[in-house]
């Protein structure tokens, strides 16, 4: 079976928010990061697909999603491996992008809602200890197309409570500005030698 190692490729994005230097921001960031941490180990960690992950991506005028993840089929690339290739290839894959919240469930979906104008698919993911007013609120992210999935980190359970079915990025052109931001950051050597490795 693959693992999070060997089939995700994980790309950096250098990001710096002032305001982390509160020392309220910084515990709540804190717990947090915690959490998004232990949701990415559980949820890539059956994974069976290849594909692109990044932490703190921010398109400009649209925040800074904690999560984002493509999934792709690298050996589709062929003899075309270049970033040209990847970023027609990326086009057609959805972008998924994930906040994660300890208990601001309003706030949360704010912050997903705005990722939607660049990702297909943007998610609120939250402990399942204090999921419960937001599914009381469902509604709203029904309207919204904003997903809403809980997490136990004690049993790395995930459930998707509401997950749209039908989504696509509301701007394209912010897809298309987030997903050459995305191809400039990947490691394509790095990338040949796993696959030479594997094949």
């Amino acid at each position: 079976m693959k693992t999070l190692e060997s089939n995700i490729h994980r790309i950096q994005f250098n990001f710096h928010n002032s305001r982390k230097n509160l020392p309220d921001t910084i515990a709540r960031k804190r717990g947090e990061s915690n959490f998004l941490r232990a949701f990415e180990r559980a949820y890539f960690k059956h994974c069976q697909q290849f594909g692109i992950v990044a932490s703190e991506f921010a398109l400009h005028n649209f925040g800074r999603a904690d999560l984002i993840w493509i999934a792709w089929n690298p050996f589709e690339a062929g003899d075309e491996f270049s970033a040209i290739a990847l970023h027609k290839k990326l086009r057609r894959r959805k972008l998924i992008a994930f906040e994660a919240k300890l208990k601001d469930w309003r706030k949360g979906l704010q912050q997903a809602f705005r990722y939607r104008y660049f990702a297909d698919k943007s998610i609120l993911v939250m402990p399942a200890e204090s999921v419960k007013t937001a599914t009381l609120n469902i509604e709203s992210f029904e309207h919204l197309q904003i997903g809403l999935w809980s997490f136990d980190k004690s049993t790395e359970r995930i459930n998707e409570i509401y997950s749209p079915n039908q989504a696509r990025a509301l701007n394209k052109k912010a897809k298309e500005n987030a997903l050459s931001l995305i191809s400039s950051k990947v490691n394509f050597s790095k990338i040949r030698k796993h696959l030479d490795a594997i094949s």
